[in-house]
């Protein structure tokens, strides 16, 4: 497969190139009061992944802690492709407020996934933007890079 694709072959391990873009549909923070600036949050994500050939559905479910607008993050993507095959993904990582915006960058492990993807394993990384304060309706950008072996 050449270059300009989401999916890349070689020999046994392939990678999938993509961007979510993702909208918050339910958000809780707790200021956990033990230190200034110290919160927690939860959140539920939904929207699109964008392949070079094919668009798919995506949620998730995130957490947070963060001191001072900075800290670790931990989300499941579920992404959902029109055969029906499931991509089930575990990504960690840090985020940082700047401003209006938080930037995150992270590890990712592929869990698991149905059809096509069954019995999915791999790893990868992400970079994202949320370009507004974690509320419903927020919206996030990421980038995914996805090594299945």
């Amino acid at each position: 497969m050449d270059q300009s694709s989401s999916i890349i072959t070689k020999g046994t391990e392939q990678t999938l190139r993509f961007r979510m873009v993702t909208h918050v549909t339910t958000a809780q923070s707790l200021e956990v009061g033990d230190v200034e600036g110290h919160t927690v949050s939860v959140a539920r994500f939904s929207g699109l992944a964008f392949f070079a050939d094919e668009v798919a559905t995506v949620s998730f479910a995130s957490t947070t802690d963060y001191i001072n607008g900075e800290g670790e993050f931990v989300l499941y993507p579920i992404v959902v492709f029109d055969d029906r095959a499931t991509l089930c993904i575990k990504s960690c990582g840090t985020g940082k407020v700047e401003g209006t915006k938080t930037k995150f960058v992270g590890t990712l492990t592929v869990l698991g996934g149905s059809g096509r993807f069954a019995g999915a394993k791999g790893e990868g990384t992400l970079t994202g933007i949320r370009y507004t304060p974690l509320s419903v309706g927020a919206d996030l950008v990421s980038e995914y890079v996805v090594t299945l072996k």
